[in-house]
């Protein structure tokens, strides 16, 4: 059996590959008896029937909403799921991005078709003459603004608009990229698909964990083991790869994380016991870091949680409020 996810303001958006597996099939299936594409089914002469009406046998075909609860139950009971354009690692990744996938790569189409109208001929002035450097303050400001975003509770639009300014540096560095002929967005895409896919060997392969903290073990140690493959010196280095830019809270965050791939961990007690002996010897710079140990420990992003209390302050003082 076929499941073929698809709104009925989706229509355009079938791929061709799809319309041939409808076309083939013996009978489709509509959830939405009204569905516009059933008339045109109808029109090329394949034979199509109502979910109220009729039960689906193997060999039919089914277009369901994007947000059915029939993808999962259908895709369980051994039915074949079509993604669009996208090429997606298996039948669930298909299942769980279903109310999003075309909505999706019509949207991140029309954004990469905008770049590339800016940056090429007689596009934008500006736009042409950026390059990674001088876009560096702009995806650092960017980046920055999403976090204020986050950090003011400002989730909504105001979101959605900062990830949008942020998203656009990711394409803008692609897109110069690709008129040199180093790499593209698509590339940019795959090559994260790629990592994601297997440093996930628990969720698209048969490794069993037991919580989240073997999860980020395991993601270190994949990792240790694709740079010793790199052909530099410097990637035998665990601790290669933390930007030295970074704020120092991060950067003794992202310490303690890859301390994991080498079967390192500290628990929250004993972190914030070593905090206090560190306080008690005046020792503040190992006072903070094990502040940040404790913090990883109770899942808490220490840097967030300190610029959360920053403005905290300055909000009280500016009001003339005495610090909590």
């Amino acid at each position: 059996m076929i499941v073929v996810f698809l709104g009925p303001h989706e229509t355009e958006d079938l791929t061709l590959g799809e319309w041939g597996l409808l076309a083939a099939a013996p009978r489709v299936l509509f959830e939405d008896p009204d569905h516009p594409l059933r008339e045109r089914l109808d029109q090329a002469g394949t034979s199509t029937a109502s979910f109220d009406t009729d039960e689906p046998g193997q060999d039919d075909a089914v277009v369901v909403a994007p947000d059915s609860p029939l993808i999962e139950e259908l895709v369980r009971g051994g039915a074949h799921i079509t993604s669009g354009s996208a090429a997606v690692p298996d039948a669930l990744s298909a299942v769980r991005s279903a109310y999003v996938m075309r909505r999706a790569q019509a949207s991140f189409g029309a954004l990469v078709s905008v770049m590339a109208r800016l940056r090429g001929k007689d596009g934008c002035p500006w736009d042409a003459q950026q390059t990674h450097e001088s876009l560096q303050q702009h995806l650092l400001e960017e980046t920055h603004e999403v976090l204020e975003a986050i950090d003011r509770g400002m989730l909504g639009t105001e979101l959605q608009d900062e990830l949008g300014d942020l998203m656009l540096q990711v394409l803008f560095h692609s897109e110069l990229a690709a008129e040199d002929g180093r790499f593209d967005i698509a590339g940019v895409a795959d090559a994260i698909v790629s990592k994601l896919v297997r440093r996930h060997p628990h969720v698209f392969a048969d490794t069993v964990v037991r919580d989240a903290s073997e999860v980020v073990s395991n993601w270190e140690k994949i990792k240790q083991q694709e740079r010793s493959a790199d052909t530099e010196p410097a990637a035998s280095d665990p601790f290669t790869g933390i930007p030295s830019g970074l704020p120092a809270l991060v950067v003794a965050s992202k310490t303690f994380k890859k301390a994991q791939g080498l079967d390192y961990s500290v628990d929250q007690a004993t972190a914030l016991a070593r905090a206090r002996t560190a306080l008690d010897e005046q020792d503040f710079g190992a006072a903070l870091l094990w502040i940040v140990a404790a913090a990883r420990a109770g899942h808490i992003d220490a840097e967030g949680a300190l610029r959360r209390a920053v403005g905290d302050l300055q909000g009280r003082l500016s009001a003339g409020e005495p610090p909590a």
